[in-house]
């Protein structure tokens, strides 16, 4: 990357940093994953929200917009 300063300034660039082992094709134990959540887990929170507020929370939206600046 240091050779290449020039040719990459102002350019994105992804480094990726590759471990010093070798690369195992099996690994020795499986992969797990945790339990897939639904969203009956979500109903604990949601209360007893029956959707009549939709005008208010749009109002709060547009109440809360702001210009932001990209550079």
């Amino acid at each position: 990357m240091i050779d290449q300063g020039e040719k990459l300034a102002g350019k994105r660039v992804r480094v990726i940093v590759l471990s010093d082992q070798p690369h195992t094709e099996s690994p020795d134990k499986p992969t797990s994953f945790p339990p897939r959540s639904t969203a009956q887990s979500l109903l604990k929170y949601a209360g007893t929200w029956e959707g009549d507020d939709l005008e208010e929370c749009l109002r709060l939206v547009y109440e809360n917009r702001s210009e932001v600046a990209f550079e």
